[in-house]
């Protein structure tokens, strides 16, 4: 009995552990590569910052390719039902991304966006190329990686897992608008990205296909590319 749970402790420290790494990784290793090219070779932050993030998604690849490889074969063999899923999960989550926003929008922050999608906006519109490569293509697999598969290793595929993803989603995701404690109602943010965080992370456990919550993580940020441009 006590070895099955000194086992269980060491498998959960253990995922913890690479769960911390992980993330601590995405934080740093990206800047360490565009420090060097935006400072000595004098590249545009915006290159820069473009060839950090590919340098981690290309070691992501490395390190992961035999587990990419059989789910984009399990992915292709179970297309259809597997995108029907993810549309229906994508949808709900939306729906209620959209609600909690213009409540947030117009009765609590007037007028006001969420600071992240302020700064994608920015950021967008001042390098559209770019801009589309990160948004759409590289931040939506990183972030999976992170806050669905490496983020499920240490809680097991259990039923609160969307509830925890959801929260430690759209935690970061909201902190970007607070910098001092009269900021703190800008953690009511935490609930229009929490619940595609929570979609996302539902998805995942239903269909057990890292590709079905990242295509639909990709597919959500084209879209909100594609206003942005409109707006523009």
């Amino acid at each position: 009995m006590f070895d099955n749970i000194r086992k269980k402790v060491d498998n959960f420290m253990k995922n913890l552990t690479i769960f911390v790494v992980f993330f601590i990784s995405y934080m740093y290793i990206p800047s360490l590569i565009a420090y060097p090219l935006y400072k000595n070779l004098h590249l545009s932050e915006y290159s820069a910052t473009l060839i950090g993030d590919l340098g981690f998604l290309i070691l992501l690849i490395i390190i992961f390719y035999k587990m990419f490889k059989e789910k984009i074969k399990d992915y292709i063999s179970n297309f259809p039902n597997y995108f029907r899923d993810s549309l229906k999960y994508w949808g709900i989550g939306l729906l209620v991304m959209a609600i909690s926003n213009i409540i947030l929008n117009v009765f609590i922050f007037p007028g006001e966006i969420a600071t992240n999608e302020e700064l994608n906006r920015i950021f967008i519109e001042s390098n559209v190329v770019v801009g589309f490569i990160l948004v759409v293509l590289v931040a939506p697999f990183i972030e999976e990686m992170i806050f669905r598969f490496a983020l499920r290793k240490v809680t097991g595929r259990v039923s609160i897992f969307p509830l925890i993803s959801a929260l430690l989603f759209g935690l970061p995701h909201a902190l970007t608008g607070i910098n001092s404690l009269s900021d703190l109602p800008y953690l009511l943010y935490v609930i229009p990205y929490g619940a595609l965080g929570y979609a996302f992370g539902y998805l995942y456990n239903k269909t057990d296909n890292i590709f079905c919550s990242t295509l639909m993580h990709m597919l959500h940020n084209f879209v909100c590319f594609v206003l942005i441009m409109m707006a523009m």
